[in-house]
């Protein structure tokens, strides 16, 4: 796995189940260059989440493992941030107040309704609405100039909730949207490992950021050590086949190329 990077892992101070020293020594063991850690940051308060007042204890702990293992590995300091589109200057002062090196902006509410780990209201609507009120939401995520990343681009389909009809039309227009935003895409391999069984994005939103040049970043969204860069060779060849020769790495908010 030389040269590859993971950007999307979870820690016990949020819902994972290493600690950022265990999840260090697994990345060095598989081979990676670097891994960046981005544990849940969310203003409603979930257990999911890390707690405001740990967030000094996670930037202490990151701190001090990037020097002391810095001869081994690059280790990245990121944060996954919940997008809710009423609080934005909340969000961007919390953003401001951390040392990272890149902001991963996810969507896992539609209103105050959880759909990533609350399946009771699927139905309520088409799944085709329930995929424009998503994807509105991922859009206006990208506007909102608070990221570096989109997480899961299509998490939406984890529980195999999929559109009734034909939406390329959206899905290539939230492309446009993530481009003209200058915002990188994750490929999370993680959700292999979800009922949907399909990389987050799947091979249709992946076509349209190689058509729109949008750049890609690997990630795992492990949330336990050994989860650390699951399902890279099929990852990587997926992206060689459809075109991509290089993956987006982070640093102190800066971006480089690495070859695939």
């Amino acid at each position: 796995m030389i040269g590859m990077v993971d950007y999307h892992t979870h820690s016990i101070l949020s819902d994972g189940k290493n600690t950022y020293e265990e999840m260090v020594q697994v990345a060095i063991e598989k081979g990676l260059d670097e891994i960046g850690f981005s544990d849940h940051i969310c203003l409603q308060p979930f257990d999911w989440a890390i707690r405001m007042e740990d967030i000094p204890v996670m930037t202490e702990q990151i701190t001090d493992l990037k020097l002391k293992y810095k001869d081994q590995i690059a280790i990245r300091y990121g944060i996954e941030v919940d997008y809710f589109p009423d609080s934005e200057k909340e969000l961007k002062e919390l953003i401001e107040t951390i040392p990272v090196d890149y902001v991963i902006g996810s969507v896992h509410f539609i209103g105050e309704w959880n759909f990533d780990s609350d399946k009771s209201l699927y139905g309520k609507w088409t799944n085709d609405q329930v995929y424009h009120m998503y994807f509105g939401l991922i859009q206006q995520a990208a506007n909102s100039g608070l990221f570096d990343i989109i997480g899961h681009l299509d998490i939406i389909k984890k529980f195999r909730i999929y559109p009734e009809s034909n939406q390329d039309k959206l899905f290539e227009e939230t492309i446009k949207v993530i481009k003209a935003n200058n915002l990188v895409v994750e490929l999370n391999t993680g959700g292999i490992n979800r009922p949907c069984a399909e990389y987050h994005p799947g091979p249709k939103l992946l076509e349209f950021c190689y058509k729109h040049h949008v750049p890609l970043t690997l990630t795992s969204d492990a949330h336990r050590a050994v989860d650390i860069a699951r399902h890279y060779e099929g990852a990587t060849e997926m992206l060689r086949k459809i075109g991509y020769t290089e993956i987006t790495g982070f640093n102190k908010k800066v971006r480089r190329s690495i070859r695939l």
